[in-house]
């Protein structure tokens, strides 16, 4: 009995092993700082904003180079999750969490842009923007279904 259960475990083991080795997936992993002002009551305010980006998109390889050592990828979609941390010293209230979901494609662009009232996220055409005191708000409503948000005031 003790050696069908080393048995059983081992295989068990190799098996988990040989599905987990066969995921093709890249997992890319970023940070980024960047320091912008704000107006309140005539007052110039300076807040700190952090993203951390995951991105997580299956290998795809060009069929033509299957017997080659270095094959050529194909450009793919990616899932993208961004946790982007304001941080104000000077006003707690608007220190927020926000995470960002959505699907980006190869050529698709990020841009972060300051506003009089907050922040604008860019991806390409679509945008969303945080307002503090307020909270996000999407200025088309098209690209509401393009991201996935929700926002903390900690985590």
């Amino acid at each position: 009995m003790k050696k069908l259960k080393i048995l059983f475990t081992t295989l068990l083991v190799f098996t988990i092993t040989g599905i987990v080795a066969q995921n093709n997936k890249q997992i890319e992993k970023t940070k980024t700082t960047k320091i912008f002002n704000f107006k309140k009551d005539g007052n110039t305010v300076p807040y700190k904003i952090t993203i951390y980006k995951t991105a997580e998109s299956n290998v795809k390889l060009n069929e033509e180079d299957k017997k080659k050592v270095n094959q050529e990828r194909i450009p793919s979609t990616q899932q993208v999750t961004k946790l982007i941390y304001v941080d104000s010293d000077e006003y707690d209230d608007y220190d927020k969490y926000i995470v960002l979901r959505y699907i980006k494609d190869a050529k698709d662009s990020f841009e972060l842009k300051p506003t009089e009232r907050g922040f604008m996220v860019l991806v390409d055409d679509k945008n969303m923007e945080y307002i503090f005191g307020e909270g996000v708000y999407f200025v088309n409503n098209e690209d509401k279904d393009f991201f996935y948000v929700d926002e903390f005031d900690s985590i």
